[in-house]
């Protein structure tokens, strides 16, 4: 199938964020050649779907605690993010996470009562061994902020891991960002031996024997022109406890290091160097002059804290340092919305939207939507509906936004749903090309409920008429499924004909649907809620290996890979093993 994803103008980050969601569009829209008929072959197969080359292990789902973990709130408003059990996929950022929690320590708040350090190690657990590939950051600084993440939140650590990753990482006296860097360097280094002296693990000896030699190598100059080449050296010095001629040599190295700091602009680079600095000064016996209180005024951002150059937000680094030295204007912003496991990134709060309207789904199986509703209703209310107020046309991503947003708002009761209902532009199908089947189901989608725009939508010239009846019959699982749509809105016995009859060129099996040559989850999702069949829809997605216990994937091979599962998927099994397939779909995108 040639999968499609929403795109929205000036929004990279949501659309990629959407991409890799794996929603029903994602996953199925395609050409009529890839799902649609094409001869024998699409004709369902009596033997059923291809058995799986191997078993999925069975992993169960505690659906209330897996909600728990991907909720996020401030205290005020709350929203879901996806993948809140997975390491190869977490939604949580490690620096967020690591560096706020710090910065709550740092400014008397206890971070104890911020994460739960258990939930935290179920996917930090990945970054002690450098394997948080999700995270942007090289193993070394993986291992450094998993490790602090979890002492300061209480938790427990993986000693053994630890040692042994670092250890990968080494290379004679030093240490390398990742596995397949080419040399050591004096920042790794540092990094890597705080991590060991603050576990009090040993430090292997030619590490401990190249400090001195290291030292020696530095000019005094260097100092002055280059004082980040130098300040780690100097913490890793400090670190060891160099005595004798060595320490003096460093002290004085830290003393025009910091001359040299002073004069530059207090950015974050620049506190964050100077903050190390001082922390290493103290042990080598260095005399610095005190900081000057003054120097981020100016510089503090709404919230209270320093920030990343052109940031509306500060950044936990940099006010956790800024505070740490004493920047009188600095105060330490309230922690910010974040789960019981960590602090989200970027890419899951961009997702939040779709993330949430699955979640609710799952919320409404498990009967705890009353947990989260009223933080939720909020966040509908003061950031979603005002982000989705551009009136028509609307674009793809523009129209996933409101379907989710309708699902959810029903989902919070009638009060929120008349709110979205009112303050939503108007749906429309203006604009929307006959050929665009994503666009038809979506549009379809948004009308429903809207007695204005499903006149609209089912009167005869609109463009889901027109391609009702200018298009052969067949053509995608997308197709079918927005003729079924179609077809409740108004009422139309033959478009629901057209729709069945299309989703059966695509069926291997009773419930089990195919996008190319084999069995997919979406596809099978679509057609089992267009078809209705009486047989179990989720013990025959798991004997096409498209399920395990609670784990569902988009194919065998996916599933056999997967570490989670993602929020819409299971909201899709929980529903499918009500048998309540008419309300199968839509459950989010």
């Amino acid at each position: 199938m040639t999968p499609f994803a929403p795109r929205r103008p000036g929004r990279p980050r949501a659309a990629a964020a959407r991409a890799a969601s794996a929603t029903a569009l994602a996953a199925l829209a395609a050409f009529a050649a890839a799902c649609g008929p094409s001869g024998a072959g699409d004709t369902p197969r009596p033997g059923g779907p291809p058995a799986a080359q191997a078993v999925a292990p069975a992993v169960r789902v505690d659906a209330r605690e897996l909600l728990r973990d991907a909720w996020v709130t401030d205290g005020r408003r709350g929203y879901f993010v996806d993948g809140a059990d997975s390491a190869a996929a977490s939604p949580f950022s490690l620096y967020e996470t690591a560096w706020r929690l710090r910065l709550a320590a740092r400014s008397g708040q206890d971070p104890h009562r911020l994460v739960d350090a258990g939930r935290l190690r179920r996917w930090t657990a990945a970054a002690e061994r450098g394997r948080l590939d999700g995270s942007g950051l090289p193993a070394v600084a993986q291992v450094d902020l998993a490790v602090d993440a979890l002492l300061t939140s209480g938790g427990t650590v993986d000693r053994a891991a630890v040692s042994a990753t670092l250890e990968a990482l080494r290379s004679g006296g030093g240490y390398r960002t990742a596995p397949a860097a080419d040399r050591t360097d004096p920042g790794s280094t540092a990094v890597a031996v705080r991590v060991l002296t603050r576990l009090g693990l040993p430090v292997p000896e030619p590490v401990r024997a190249a400090v001195p030699r290291d030292l020696a190598a530095l000019p005094g100059a260097a100092a002055a022109d280059v004082p980040g080449r130098v300040v780690p050296v100097l913490q890793t010095a400090a670190a060891l406890g160099v005595t004798g001629a060595d320490r003096a040599r460093a002290a004085r190295l830290a003393e025009a290091a910091q001359a040299s700091l002073a004069r530059l602009d207090a950015d974050a680079v620049r506190l964050s160097a100077e903050g190390a600095l001082r922390e290493a000064a103290g042990r080598l016996g260095a005399h610095l002059p005190p900081f000057d209180a003054a120097t981020c005024d100016g510089r503090v951002l709404p919230d209270g804290g320093v920030g990343l150059p052109g940031a509306r937000e500060s950044d936990p680094q940099a006010t956790y340092w800024a505070l740490t030295l004493g920047c009188s204007a600095v105060r330490a912003p309230a922690p910010g919305a974040h789960s019981r496991a960590g602090w989200p990134g970027e890419q899951a709060r961009e997702g939040a939207l779709g993330a949430s309207a699955a979640a609710v789904a799952v919320a409404r199986s498990t009967g705890t939507t009353a947990e989260f509703a009223a933080p939720l209703a909020r966040q509908v209310r003061e950031v979603w509906l005002p982000r989705t107020a551009r009136p028509a046309p609307y674009d793809t991503a523009e129209l996933v936004d409101r379907v989710d947003l309708r699902q959810i708002a029903r989902a919070l009761g009638p009060a929120v749903a008349a709110d979205v209902a009112r303050r939503l532009p108007a749906p429309a199908v203006s604009g929307v090309p006959a050929t665009d089947d994503a666009r038809l189901l979506l549009s379809t989608l948004d009308a429903r409920g809207d007695v204005t725009a499903e006149k609209a939508l089912c009167a005869a010239g609109s463009p889901l008429r027109a391609s009702a009846a200018g298009r052969a019959a067949g053509g995608s699982l997308v197709r079918a499924a927005w003729l079924a749509a179609a077809a409740e809105t108004c009422h139309d016995p033959a478009l629901r004909a057209r729709a069945v009859a299309t989703a059966r060129t695509a069926r291997l099996a009773d419930a089990v649907y195919r996008a190319g040559s084999g069995p997919s989850f979406e596809a099978s999702v679509i057609g089992t809620w267009i078809e209705r069949p009486r047989t179990d829809a989720a013990a025959a997605w798991e004997r096409a290996g498209l399920c395990r216990a609670d784990r569902c994937a988009e194919t065998p091979a996916a599933l056999r890979a997967a570490d989670h599962v993602p929020l819409r998927t299971l909201a899709a099994l929980l529903t499918a093993r009500t048998g309540h397939y008419d309300t199968l779909f839509p459950l989010a995108f």
